[in-house]
């Protein structure tokens, strides 16, 4: 074999290893993006469910859309006290003048979404803190997730998912007879682009809206991780990525546009993003902000706040969030 063919021998092996490179990591990007590994309930999350009295909660479970998303009601309880959690709310909430209803009423509910590789169990302790401001919670599993049947997730822009928050709300409340009330959304990350998209869809059903740590294009989010990653390849990795997206039967990335939805939105509506967010920056935060409809909108900076901790702070937080839904579930 002549020097020649060799060196394009060599070119074309490298060519060949390096698609092949590009196609088994584009494969697993598209998994773990849209379909990352159930996380399993941790014992936490099993002595919240084991003892929800021990922190004035009362818990019940329901498997709404034909049992293929588990959901989870989280109200106050008349007869008990609350927890640590909530009775820190409720002095913060006195000590900025907002009037209580005694523990035990609820007069609002709120929906409440989790984030990508989480669980509905996650969001105990937004609830507790919620029921302890006179908020019912309903939380369930979304695609992808937790116990929930479906395979993956759309962020939101899978048939069906728009619809997904006001179909469980109104099962939970046939299913336990509850009082109609106004209702609000609250999301967290991924959760924030299915609560953005559900606030559009049906302007009618909410009003208000919470996001935390969430974007305004999952596209923008994604490909500032491929070029940390690979640099000046990041747009042939990002090309590969959506052909495999295309043959898993995912949705498309650039079709998850949360500020293309929040344009839309109407009702009421609160951002909280924090300052240190490595993987969504408070950029991608405040643009969706920007992007609102709502003529009633407030955005909150977390300051050191990062993705997975930004609800874990020194300031009032949860008392500004919880007082805010309050004032707009009247």
């Amino acid at each position: 074999m002549s020097p020649r063919a060799r060196r394009l021998l060599r070119w074309a092996v490298f060519a060949l290893s390096l698609a092949l490179l590009f196609a088994a990591s584009a494969w697993l990007q598209s998994v773990t993006l849209f379909s990352p590994a159930r996380k399993p309930l941790e014992p936490h999350h099993l002595a919240a469910l084991g003892d929800p009295r021990g922190q004035g909660l009362r818990i019940r479970s329901h498997g709404c859309m034909g049992g293929l998303t588990p959901c989870l009601l989280v109200e106050p309880v008349a007869e008990a006290a609350p927890g640590r959690r909530g009775m820190l709310l409720r002095q913060q909430l006195s000590t900025a003048g907002v009037a209580l209803p005694p523990y035990g009423e609820a007069r609002g509910i709120v929906v409440l979404l989790h984030g990508r590789q989480g669980r509905k169990e996650d969001l105990l302790p937004v609830a507790e803190r919620f029921a302890a401001a006179g908020l019912r919670s309903v939380i369930p599993d979304l695609p992808g997730h937790g116990a929930s049947a479906f395979p993956r997730s759309g962020f939101g822009a899978a048939p069906g998912e728009a619809e997904l928050p006001r179909q469980v709300l109104q099962e939970l409340q046939a299913r336990f007879a509850l009082p109609p009330q106004p209702a609000a959304l609250w999301g967290m990350s991924m959760g924030g682009a299915y609560a953005v998209r559900a606030a559009a869809q049906d302007p009618q059903a909410w009003k208000a809206l919470a996001v935390v740590s969430s974007f305004d294009s999952l596209g923008a989010v994604v490909d500032r991780q491929i070029r940390r990653s690979l640099g000046p390849l990041a747009p042939l990795f990002r090309g590969t990525l959506d052909g495999i997206d295309r043959l898993r039967g995912t949705v498309d990335i650039a079709a998850v546009q949360p500020r293309d939805w929040a344009a839309r939105v109407r009702a009421p509506a609160m951002v909280v993003h924090g300052s240190r967010d490595p993987l969504v920056p408070a950029e991608r935060g405040r643009a969706l902000y920007e992007a609102l409809g709502s003529r009633d909108k407030g955005w909150i900076d977390v300051p050191g706040g990062t993705h997975d901790g930004v609800l874990v702070t020194e300031m009032p937080l949860h008392a500004q969030m919880s007082g805010w839904l309050r004032q707009r579930l009247r």
